[in-house]
């Protein structure tokens, strides 16, 4: 099966190691990468049929960085955190939380939005680790919802893309 969307968000260390990635295809597709499973031959697998990449923030280059590959020369790469700044340029904030609010959704797992470093401590405590991967999963499929959202509120269809991509 192909897919031509993909949406990613990574969790990493200061390090700048992945050690979670999220992954959806669309609301019902979707799957986690962590720990040694956070591999090239893996993400090579999850990207296979995939053309567009969407991610918020820096993801992009962190993943280019860690897996050593060039994604935005084999795939078309955008960065919703720019496409949303540039279409949005009033907003008064770009947090993904308070986009999810502008669009009407509903979060979970607020509190990790408030300290990312709670994120990480509790990767390592066997008992919270299922709130950590609750929290990535609801980031990647709330990407989703952010993007429907943003782009059907501005009219922006697949065809007219192109000059949102990632350079």
């Amino acid at each position: 099966m192909t897919y031509k969307n993909i949406f990613i968000d990574c969790e990493w260390f200061l390090n700048q190691r992945i050690y979670l990635l999220g992954y959806a295809y669309n609301l019902n597709e979707w799957g986690q990468l962590c720990d040694n499973a956070v591999n090239l031959e893996n993400l090579s697998i999850i990207l296979d049929g995939v053309e567009n990449i969407f991610v918020f923030g820096p993801d992009i280059g962190m993943m280019e960085k860690f897996f050593n590959v060039d994604l935005r020369n084999y795939f078309r790469c955008f960065n919703l955190l720019s496409i949303i700044k540039k279409i949005e340029p009033y907003l008064y904030s770009y947090k993904l939380c308070d986009l999810e609010q502008e669009a009407g959704i509903f979060r979970e797992t607020i509190a990790y939005k408030t300290n990312i470093f709670t994120l990480h401590r509790d990767w390592f405590n066997p008992k919270k680790r299922p709130y950590a991967l609750y929290y990535n999963r609801e980031d990647v499929l709330n990407l989703i919802r952010v993007k429907n959202y943003f782009f059907q509120k501005n009219g922006i269809t697949r065809r007219d893309i192109d000059f949102l991509r990632m350079l």
